[in-house]
């Protein structure tokens, strides 16, 4: 096949989604809400802004989670109703995965945009999700602010965010919250995992939760990523995606 013809064929099947993912859109109603089965379990989503972000446009065009190729690979990696922390929760589609399915004791999902947290919120009702607890924070090195750096509209899920003195939103460190159990920490925090670390660094010593872990290797995140959790006594034990990886106490 030539070089062309494949792009040609790419596009075709874009626009072919795209305008799939329109009727979808429109036949969910004015409430925005996809109903489907994952993992033999009944899940409902709120997916309002579905005909424009990657992530909800995904889960309306395939019928089940984000990611679910990656969540059938940790699921039997998981202990007996764990305790999860869920960093980067956007909507929370990892929140509901860890909290219907895995059958988590308790997940604490972290999601700093004021209107993501919104949909994340409106998913945990969806849901019937007393196990869950909805913090609106960013999560880093220590107690302050965090800016905004970055709100691509069409994946609304690789808004970036720094440390900022002046910041318009509220971050805090893991360790401040002294929870007393952590048997998971997913991390996906566009950038931010190494703040993210040094903050969590007395709780996950002292928990010694499994870790799975976004790191992009074409944006300089694996290396410095892998040198934080290996300074941890941590080890990388599979990867899972291109950039979504698996660390165990080493």
């Amino acid at each position: 096949m030539s070089e062309d013809l494949a792009t040609q064929l790419r596009t075709h099947a874009r626009k072919l989604d795209e305008l799939r993912a329109a009727v979808l859109f429109q036949a969910m109603g004015p409430e925005r809400i996809v109903e489907f089965l994952a993992f033999d379990t009944p899940i409902r989503m709120h997916l309002p802004q579905a005909a424009t972000d990657a992530v909800q446009r995904l889960i309306l065009l395939h019928g089940t989670f984000y990611e679910t190729r990656q969540m059938t690979q940790v699921l039997p990696m998981l202990p007996p109703e764990p305790v999860v922390v869920d960093a980067g929760a956007n909507i929370g589609n990892h929140t509901v995965f860890f909290a219907k399915v895995c059958r988590a004791r308790e997940v604490h999902a972290f999601e700093p945009l004021r209107s993501v947290f919104a949909i994340l919120q409106r998913n945990v009702a969806l849901n019937a999700l007393e196990s869950v607890r909805c913090h609106n924070l960013a999560l880093g090195a220590t107690e302050g602010r965090a800016a905004l750096h970055s709100f691509p509209h069409v994946n609304i899920a690789a808004s970036v965010f720094g440390a900022a003195a002046d910041g318009a939103y509220p971050m805090v460190s893991l360790d401040a919250l002294a929870l007393p159990r952590m048997d998971v920490l997913k991390i996906d925090v566009e950038g931010a995992q190494v703040p993210l670390l040094e903050g969590a660094r007395d709780s996950i010593q002292r928990h010694r939760p499994l870790i799975w872990i976004e790191l992009r290797a074409n944006h300089g995140e694996f290396e410095p990523g892998d040198a934080a959790l290996r300074a941890l006594g941590y080890a990388q034990t599979a990867q899972i995606s291109p950039v979504d990886f698996i660390y165990r106490p080493g």
